[in-house]
């Protein structure tokens, strides 16, 4: 009778599966297995229904039990497979791929199945050979035409590609995942208007498919609509949050130019800001300009800027509701507290809220609703390393300020949490004797993170550099200056990172990345060794190591930079990372070599740019590839005139020089030209490294292709947004690889500031090397 049961109730399960009613079908499913624990077929078809639902794991235990019951049960196998690979742990997939087909060798799904993760694996022969052996079992198998158009993608043959998934599509037409692919596809090859139609036509089969909705957008913003792009993606974020939405919308929202105020993009912004979705100081621009739309504060700002030099009367630049009204902007505050304002206005303003925050602490006229914003200006000014600019007067009073609080430490008097924001936002706490004291002490919530951004951390990091190991000595003379100007100014200051997903291998990333270069496809040879070589106050570095399946060596010339680093490592439990103090000039002493190395904003600080690469290059295996930085004269010919300024007035490279300059710089009026429209313009050790460095190199790209040529390097392509690519695809369509240097050198004359951050470029060693 139970036997009965069972097959009745594995009956109705398989009923509501059918019918596409997961939930009963997993609750029909599991009340069949309560009677019958050894049932394989319940198992396994639970499993599938898991796997509909999304429930990776659950479905990987299911298709195990499955298979201690009924070990020959090939699909049981076969998906698996599937549950693995979805989880990234490719060997164990195809593992169980090559199982199944020992069981049933003419098993076309897991033929496919096979082949696409030998290619993800990088063995694109290997998974060729299987998904046409699939075709050949199955000819009307759209999947496999699918899986073979993205493995001939990757092989650099996107006539072939297209046409096996346009065969995909007539075999499926409502085959989503290949309609998503062929749009992939016609937007590589710059075919956008194309692209966007197909986008549309499977939205209208799925109108909630998310990766549609992000494939769509991601096009708009390749065409520069901008507008249109950010609506896409926003539909995309309303319908699921996915890691790559988020990622198309920093990308979309940092070229947006606001016009008015839009309370849903507002939103965003606050939690890509907090959360974070990409670094901060990315939004840095973008988020002050969407502040500055909102129509009361824009006003404010407006007036301080009128009025800039001198300053506002609180009522004007706060309004009838005071300071307690910006504790209310939640993107204001995110921005304070994540990430430097690169934005002259809203430094402006910002810089008479200080002052006003002074005057009420000399009376301790104290707004308790204000000090959530008071708490994130300072916090802000600690950031920036107080860049913001003081007369005399100014700093004198706020000098006394501090000497009141080093006095109450000393007798224990009472100091209210206004006047200590006060004294935080014209000087670090941790340089006030006695002020670890605070700590100890009872305060509003809207002060603790200041005092553990001022106090706490900066301890750890001096704690956190005696264990650093010095790898190697400095001896070259430019090296030392370097290493003297980030041991003053450790750079970047950087706040938050950005979760980062586990990266495939170096080999399938850069596949992927640039499909038409020609380089040596290593398939699936692990990465043993990465190199981050100037790793500075390691934000890269920790993204590389968080990312990677790697060791990560990160070596630095500074050990206030390193400990900086070191620091951010520990708050995110990070300790697979490796720090070192080393010049890497001096590497090669060390006897260790890697098959990735990482030099980004390092070469072009040395005296000869060229011996330091062909250092690195010393350090890298054949075969290796290297990922490098370099400044482009064109993009930064402002800031040689800038530069010069600052050499002929005699400024030097103390933070009280630095802010003078900048003022000044302001005031010839052009300040796009000469550095307020590079972020670094907006903070103490980042203005020193823009327009103070000892030692600076500006190259022409050439000087880079002779170099390339010279040491053995194959160009792979730029680090550049896809309006970028596109724009010069456009331009030079005999260039599908975008890989030619001279192409791109004519390029960046016409368009000369498409470069203002680095050249940031891929090149592989030979392996004969």
């Amino acid at each position: 009778m139970a036997q009965l049961d069972v097959r009745s109730i594995f009956a109705q399960a398989i009923a509501h599966h059918q019918a596409g009613r997961l939930d009963a079908a997993v609750a029909c499913y599991n009340q069949a297995l309560t009677l019958q624990p050894d049932h394989a077929g319940a198992h396994h078809n639970l499993g599938n229904a898991l796997c509909e639902l999304g429930k990776w794991d659950e479905a990987e235990a299911s298709y195990r039990r499955a298979l201690t019951f009924q070990p020959g049960l090939a699909s049981a196998h076969n998906n698996l497979g599937t549950v693995l690979q979805e989880h990234d742990r490719l060997d164990d997939a195809i593992a169980c791929y090559r199982q199944a087909l020992v069981l049933e060798p003419t098993y076309a799904e897991a033929l496919n199945n096979l082949g696409g993760a030998l290619c993800r694996q990088g063995e694109l022969n290997e998974g060729e050979a299987c998904i046409r052996k699939a075709l050949a079992l199955k000819p009307d198998f759209a999947g496999a035409y699918d899986n073979l158009g993205t493995l001939l993608w990757e092989q650099g043959r996107p006539e072939e590609a297209e046409a096996s998934v346009r065969r995909a599509l007539a075999l499926a037409p409502g085959f989503t995942r290949a309609w998503d692919n062929l749009a992939f596809l016609l937007k590589e090859q710059g075919r956008l208007n194309e692209a966007v139609a197909i986008y549309r036509r499977l939205l209208q089969i799925a109108p909630d498919d998310v990766e549609a909705l992000n494939g769509l957008a991601s096009v708009l913003a390749a065409a520069r609509d901008f507008a249109g792009a950010l609506q896409t993606i926003l539909q995309s974020l309303r319908v699921g949050e996915t890691a790559n939405a988020r990622r198309i919308f920093i990308d979309i929202i940092k070229q947006r130019r606001w016009t008015q105020d839009d309370a849903l993009a507002r939103q965003m912004m606050t939690r890509a800001l907090t959360e974070p979705w990409a670094r901060p100081g990315e939004l840095a621009m973008t988020a002050a300009q969407l502040i500055k739309r909102d129509a009361d504060l824009g006003a404010r700002v407006a007036r301080a800027v009128q009025a800039w030099p001198q300053s506002l009367p609180a009522a004007d630049l706060f309004g009838s509701e005071g300071p307690a009204s910006l504790a209310n902007d939640a993107l204001l505050l995110a921005l304070l507290v994540s990430a430097q304002n690169t934005d002259i206005e809203l430094e402006r303003f910002l810089t008479m809220a200080r002052r006003l925050l002074l005057e009420a602490a000399a009376k301790d006229d104290a707004d308790e609703a204000a000090l959530d914003f008071y708490a994130a200006l300072a916090r802000q000014c600690f950031i920036n390393e107080y860049v913001f600019f003081h007369d005399e007067e100014e700093i004198r009073r706020a000098s006394e300020l501090r000497d009141r609080l080093l006095a109450a430490l000393e007798t224990g008097k009472p100091f209210s949490a206004l006047q200590l924001l006060a004294v935080a936002a014209y000087f670090p706490l941790f340089s006030l004797s006695g002020a670890a004291r605070l700590m100890d002490m009872a305060w509003p919530d809207a002060v603790v993170p200041v005092l553990i951004q001022q106090l706490r951390e900066p301890q750890e990091e001096i704690q956190l550099r005696a264990g650093i190991p010095k790898l190697t000595p400095v001896r070259d003379s430019v090296s030392r200056l370097v290493q003297s100007q980030y041991e003053e100014n450790p750079y970047p200051r950087w706040v938050r990172m950005p979760p980062v997903t586990k990266a495939k291998n170096i080999g399938a990333y850069l596949r992927q990345k640039f499909p038409f270069a020609v380089f040596a496809r290593q398939g699936s040879r692990d990465i043993a060794e990465f190199l981050s070589a100037g790793c500075g106050t390691g934000q890269l570095a920790l993204e590389i190591a968080q990312g990677a399946r790697t060791r990560v060596l990160a070596v630095d010339l500074s050990l206030a930079s390193l400990g900086y680093a070191k620091r951010k490592a520990r708050e995110i439990a990070l300790t697979e990372l490796e720090f070192a103090q080393a010049d890497l000039l001096e590497l090669h002493a060390t006897g260790r070599s890697f098959d990735v190395i990482e030099c980004s904003g390092v070469l072009h600080h040395m005296a000869d740019p060229f011996a330091g690469w062909r250092a690195l290059l010393s350090l890298l295996r054949p075969g290796g590839f290297m990922v490098v930085g370099l400044y482009s004269e064109l993009a930064r010919r402002g800031l040689v005139e800038a530069r010069r300024f600052i050499a002929q007035h005699g400024y030097g490279t103390s933070a009280d020089d630095i802010r003078r300059s900048r003022q000044d710089l302001l005031a010839l009026g052009r300040r796009l030209e000469l550095g307020a429209g590079f972020g670094d313009f907006f903070g103490v050790s980042s203005c020193r490294d823009l327009l103070f460095h000892v030692q600076e190199h500006r190259l022409r790209l050439p000087a880079i292709a002779a170099f390339l040529k010279e040491n053995g390097l194959a160009f792979l392509g730029f680090e550049t947004d896809d309006a970028t690519l596109q724009a010069y695809r456009r331009r030079f369509p005999h260039d599908p690889s975008a890989t030619k240097l001279d192409c791109w050198d004519a390029f960046e004359r016409d368009n000369p500031d498409i470069f203002s951050g680095m050249y940031v470029f891929w090149t592989q060693k030979s392996d004969r090397s």
